[in-house]
């Protein structure tokens, strides 16, 4: 019989995430990769697109 195994990693497991994770969670590189959009997620929360708004309001004329 083959048997095969998966390398432990630092990576977030499923029962984690739905719990409150925190950084100190994250591995190394999960870490580095959520430093740099960050920046970026925090402007789509803070200000949506032209788009977002206009889906919205379609949307809800339709209703």
């Amino acid at each position: 019989m083959i048997e095969t195994s998966t390398p432990t990693t630092n990576s977030l497991q499923n029962d984690m995430v739905q719990n409150t994770a925190t950084a100190e969670d994250l591995g190394e590189e999960e870490q580095s990769f959520y430093d740099s959009i960050k920046k970026n997620l925090n402007t789509i929360v803070r200000t949506p697109g032209k788009d977002v708004i206009a889906r919205i309001l379609k949307y809800s004329k339709s209703v």
